[in-house]
């Protein structure tokens, strides 16, 4: 008797540990299938744009698998979105921690340093990726940015130049290597060819804003501004919107203002 009850009780312990077993499997794949499901759904928010959404989304995610591949790179780009440039940026350091060859991960820890006026932090971080990716179009751009809030335009343009002779049609870095020559010494052939461009009839939305940039550090806001206004009837509003978010603007729409004048609103402060 004492033979078969050992057998029984054997058997039953199987039985329960096999059961516990296709429990646990059973969570695992809900689990998994769970994970998947918020992963698509936190794609579709980070493709619309939709931040926040895509946040709660994530959070879900990383509580029930923290090691969901890509989880933190996708945390900071939705952070970035959010502009809550810190947590991007904290975000972006532990996704390359482990990944420290994400080019595009490491142009963004750059531009969220920026952000934050870690200037130190975003000079190693581009400077460390050029050398992973030499030209990278984002590095670039981002250490140009970074270079003239350091009051360098002279090492920004030379930055862009080399990036234009390998991309000469490239209109976005164009504009970019025309704003580094107003912020530091305009050579006056660049004037006379932004003049002869304007009159002519055949200036793009780029050169305009350019040129209003030339009337504000030259002291004329109110040419300035009928430029810009000349520039929006040639571009569209987001290229007109990223253009105008140059650290340039922000400083003479600034400080050209008289003191009695109130301050413009958010949308001329592009």
């Amino acid at each position: 008797m004492n033979y078969v009850s050992v057998i029984f009780s054997t058997m039953a312990l199987v039985g329960v540990l096999l059961l516990g077993f296709l429990q646990f499997r059973q969570y695992e794949a809900s689990r998994e299938m769970r994970v998947m499901i918020l992963n698509d759904q936190a794609d579709t928010a980070l493709n619309n744009h939709e931040a926040d959404a895509a946040l709660k989304l994530l959070a879900q995610i990383h509580e029930l698998n923290p090691n969901t591949p890509g989880i933190w790179r996708r945390i900071a780009i939705a952070y970035m979105m959010a502009g809550q440039h810190r947590e991007a940026a904290t975000a972006a350091q532990g996704h390359l921690s482990e990944n420290p060859g994400d080019i595009g991960i490491s142009a963004l820890l750059g531009a969220a340093q920026i952000m934050t006026k870690d200037y130190d932090g975003a000079e190693r971080t581009l400077v460390s990726a050029l050398q992973l990716a030499p030209n990278q179009r984002d590095l670039v751009q981002n250490l140009s940015e970074l270079r003239r809030l350091q009051r360098r335009p002279g090492d920004a343009a030379r930055l862009i130049d080399q990036y234009l002779a390998q991309n000469p049609n490239d209109g976005f870095f164009q504009y970019k290597r025309a704003m580094a020559e107003v912020a530091g010494e305009l050579p006056d052939t660049r004037r006379r060819d932004i003049a002869a461009a304007i009159a002519d009839g055949k200036a793009s939305a780029g050169i305009y804003v350019v040129a209003a940039a030339m009337d504000f550090r030259d002291g004329k806001p109110d040419a300035a501004r009928q430029k810009l206004e000349e520039g929006r009837r040639r571009s569209t509003e987001q290229d007109m919107r990223i253009m105008l978010e140059d650290e340039f603007f922000h400083d003479h729409l600034t400080f050209t203002q008289p003191a009695t004048e109130p301050a413009p609103s958010p949308s001329m402060r592009l």
